[in-house]
Order: structure tokens, then sequence, then C-alpha cells
């Protein structure tokens, strides 16, 4: 589970909206806070210190262990991130994103380039999450590809560790097939919430939408429900496929009021859909 948090900031109001979120989920999973900034020069460095300490000590105290770094790039912005998540393997990436994209800083470009180079989780604060405690639901998207229920067992960890439900999601055109073989369009999520809660030992609740825009759907439906988290795998096959922060995975960042967890996929994964989870893959 989480035990240490690492938020990078760039400086601007937006990259500490993250520190927010991050501060919530710090309390409530009993963790620590890394806040970084990555500087260009040494220079520079000795700015994003007096900036960095000087917002800290602004917001402080806290109930949590919070820390503050400035790291010099030797790379690029995302490689250094990737490279201190690499050191601290219980560490999660929690970074805001205006979930745009290639067209997207921290909060934009590096987002987008730290998705395809972190091998763990990261959640990203989009413009409109407003913080909350994380007690409520936390919403998991699946599209009916083996790649988008690799972030199941983690979700299911994640939630069990929160004291919150989760509830797999799947999003099915109107009128149209169910994204998968099952006869009745909610048996898919209805096999994958039975398999996950015997793999996990917790309640798993699931939920079959219909929309043509399944960003907005899951949008709606985790604002209804007061989701404190959606969760998506970065590389489906179809809905929530393409590349990370691409097309229904950005949009989710865009509009989501809560933040959006992202699972690479490390490494081609094959999972065979015969009732069992394989917990090797998250």
């Amino acid at each position: 589970m989480v035990q240490h948090l690492i938020v990078p900031v760039d400086g601007s109001s937006a990259s500490w909206n993250a520190f927010d979120v991050a501060l919530r989920l710090a309390k409530r999973s009993n963790s620590s806070i890394r806040v970084v900034e990555v500087a260009c020069d040494p220079v520079d460095g000795r700015y994003a210190q007096d900036r960095l300490t000087k917002e800290i000590n602004e917001r402080g105290p806290f109930d949590v262990d919070v820390t503050v770094e400035v790291r010099l790039m030797v790379e690029r912005v995302s490689d250094e991130l990737a490279k201190l998540a690499s050191l601290n393997p219980t560490a999660v990436i929690v970074m805001s994103s205006h979930g745009k994209g290639r067209s997207a800083a921290i909060v934009g470009s590096v987002a987008e380039d730290l998705m395809h180079k972190a091998h763990g989780p990261v959640v990203l604060v989009g413009p409109h999450v407003v913080p909350s405690e994380f007690s409520g639901p936390m919403i998991v998207c699946v599209d009916g590809s083996p790649e988008s229920e690799v972030s199941l067992p983690l979700a299911a960890t994640w939630a069990g560790e929160l004291k919150t439900t989760p509830w797999i999601v799947n999003v099915a055109a109107p009128g149209g097939p169910s994204s998968t073989s099952d006869v009745h369009p909610a048996a898919y999520p209805a096999r994958l919430a039975r398999d996950l809660a015997s793999f996990s030992g917790h309640a798993v609740q699931f939920d079959e939408l219909h929309s043509r825009s399944p960003a907005k759907a899951i949008v709606d439906y985790a604002e209804a429900s007061d989701a404190s988290m959606i969760v998506a795998s970065s590389h489906g096959r179809s809905g929530l496929s393409r590349l990370a922060m691409g097309s229904v995975v950005a949009e989710l960042v865009r509009h989501a009021t809560c933040p959006v967890t992202v699972v690479r996929l490390p490494r081609p994964v094959r999972i065979e859909h015969q009732g069992t989870l394989n917990p090797a893959a998250c």
C-alpha cells in the first residue's frame, strides 16, 4: 500500500493542488510526503529551496511527516522524477495535471512523459479536483480488455487500506452489446467484482453504464457517488485504450472532481478470462 507520497511541484499554484490532495491521502493511509522541485542549475536550486521552505511553512504545521527536496536536473524533469520513484519502491507519485495529453508542464507535458517512465501507479490531480478525506467509493474503470483489468488488484488493495469500497464500472454503448462476450451486459463487471472480492477478501460492487461518451459517464458517476478516486489502466485496447493521458484517461483527468490514479503496464501481460485474477500482473 501507499507508504510514501512524492509530490512534484514547479512553483505554480496549480502544481500545489496535488499537495493538498496528497496531504489528505497521507492522513488516511498513515503515509509520509516528500515535496520535490527539479531545478536546472545550483542557482535555480537555491531559489527553489527558498520557495519550497516558504510554501511549506505557510501551509504547516501538518499531522503527517512532510519533507522537501530540490533535485538538480541531469536529463529531463520526468527522468528525475522517475528515477526518484524507482529509488523508493513503496512511493507513489501524486501530481497535478491539466489532462491535456500531448498538448498539455509538471502541470502538463511532464505528467505525460512521466506516465511512460514510472513503473508504479501515478495519482493525477486535475484542475477540478476538490480535496476529500478519501472515504468515498473508489471507481475502477474497465473496458473489456485484459489490460484494463490489471488495475483491479491494486485498486482492491488500496480500497482495503483506505477502508472504502471499490466499484468496478464498465461503459457500454446504448442499445449495443456489452464490451465482452458475456450474455447479459452487466455480467462482465459482475464477474470481475465476484473474482476480485474472492481475491481480496473484501466486498466489491459493480455497475454497467450506457453512454456514447465513456469519460463523461464515468465522471458523472464518480461525482454522483461522491467517489474519492477513479482508477484506470493506461494501456487498455478499447474505450480506455490509447496512450497514457490519451483519449478517455485524459478526459477523466480534465473533468473529474476526484483524483485519477493511472496504472501503467510495465511489460506485456497476458491475462486469461478464466474467473481468476493474476496478482502478479499488478
